[in-house]
């Protein structure tokens, strides 16, 4: 058991480590070609912004990871960001493999 809780913790480290914050659980995404934008559809308890989230691309994969938590006490709610192609550093010529997890019900976000 202290094996797989190490090792479980480990992962979630490296994780943190090279993300710089965690994947988030996304509600969805949209991508406006005509006018250069992208928005994210995500959980929030009332303290997330904008600037909490980064695109992180390797290759074809695309990831949103949130850089600080929302640790706010607010019944959880759902929250649309809106942002530039050229500020996600996303090309709108390329195609690309998101690696997020989606969810449905906006209340089982912070689940694990």
């Amino acid at each position: 058991m202290k094996k797989k809780l190490l090792t479980l913790f480990l992962g979630f480290l490296v994780c943190s480590l090279v993300h710089g914050g965690n994947p988030e659980k996304l509600l969805g995404i949209t991508f406006d070609y005509d006018k250069g934008e992208v928005t994210l559809f995500v959980v929030s308890s009332g303290c997330t912004q904008k600037n909490d989230f980064t695109f992180e691309i390797k290759g074809d994969s695309l990831t949103v990871i949130r850089k600080k938590t929302d640790d706010c006490k607010a019944m959880e709610n759902p929250e649309h960001f809106t942002y530039s192609l050229k500020e996600a550093k996303i090309d709108a010529n390329k195609s690309y493999v998101i690696l997020n997890k989606f969810i449905v019900n906006h209340n089982i976000a912070k689940i694990k």
